[in-house]
């Protein structure tokens, strides 16, 4: 998902199957397992899979671009920090038990959202998440559900603990150092022009991959709660210089592997 996230656009063509697979490839992926993944994607409703011929591609359904479209805006960010009025966004759920799935879908994609819990089934959030949370429940059909924004909160001492615990902010700068450390080398190769089409392609894929996972993770919050030392603006800079530099090489070798025949 990444890889479409990357180089499909809403109105693009379908890409075909046997370029995907190539590109898969690359990954270390084998050819068998690549159509496997494809084919649960589409199970699943992720992917919509036309047929041509004997050509067969696959786009992402509306829901997946949708997904995609709200991953591109926090992935890319440039914005340090927010100027902050001191409201939060609140949401209450009830699942049954039983729901587990649905339970950690909803969950994971209220941490996408920057919010974060208090209490099990009651999440937080600085950010003006109101209609995100409200367009998330409806997709999900969760009816049993509070939103709230409002800038009547007094966090109380164990409250406040309670957040920061779950914000472990001293993780999320640990892996933003680490990320840092990774890949620094890397764009020195690239802005070098060390960098070939091929290696490019992968090293540009899993930088955007491990960059969303760090994203995921960060609650987005403003400066009232950020440590001084926070390593995430060196951390952002980096990855948007090295993705920026490997842009041109990355998508070379991936149109050159879309074009390849898989007979």
């Amino acid at each position: 998902m990444t890889l479409f996230g990357d180089y499909w656009a809403l109105g693009s063509d379908p890409l075909p199957s046997s370029g995907l697979v190539h590109v898969l490839e690359e990954f270390g992926i084998a050819k068998a397992n690549a159509r496997a993944a494809l084919q649960r994607l589409t199970q699943k409703g992720v992917l919509i899979r036309t047929k041509e011929g004997r050509r067969t591609s696959y786009e992402p359904s509306q829901a997946t671009v949708r997904i995609l479209e709200r991953g591109r805006s926090r992935i890319f960010s440039r914005d340090e920090e927010f100027p902050w009025d001191g409201s939060w966004t609140l949401i209450a759920f009830s699942l049954p038990l039983e729901d587990g799935p649905l339970r950690r879908l909803l969950r994971s994609r209220l941490r996408w959202l920057t919010f974060w819990p208090i209490f099990d089934a009651t999440w937080v959030t600085p950010h003006d998440r109101f209609d995100a949370a409200h367009e998330q429940l409806a997709d999900l059909e969760i009816s049993d559900a509070l939103i709230l924004r409002t800038r009547d909160v007094e966090l109380f001492p164990g409250g406040r603990a309670r957040l920061e615990a779950a914000w472990r902010l001293h993780e999320l700068a640990r892996a933003y150092r680490e990320y840092h450390r990774r890949f620094a080398p890397l764009r020195d190769r690239a802005l070098a022009g060390a960098v070939s089409p091929k290696e490019a392609l992968v090293a540009r894929g899993e930088l955007v991959d491990d960059w969303r996972l760090l994203v995921r993770d960060d609650p987005d919050l403003p400066l009232e709660f950020m440590p001084g030392d926070f390593p995430r603006r060196q951390s952002r800079q980096l990855f948007l210089e090295t993705y920026e530099v490997l842009t041109e090489p990355a998508r070379a070798r991936f149109e050159a592997l879309m074009g390849l025949d898989d007979d």
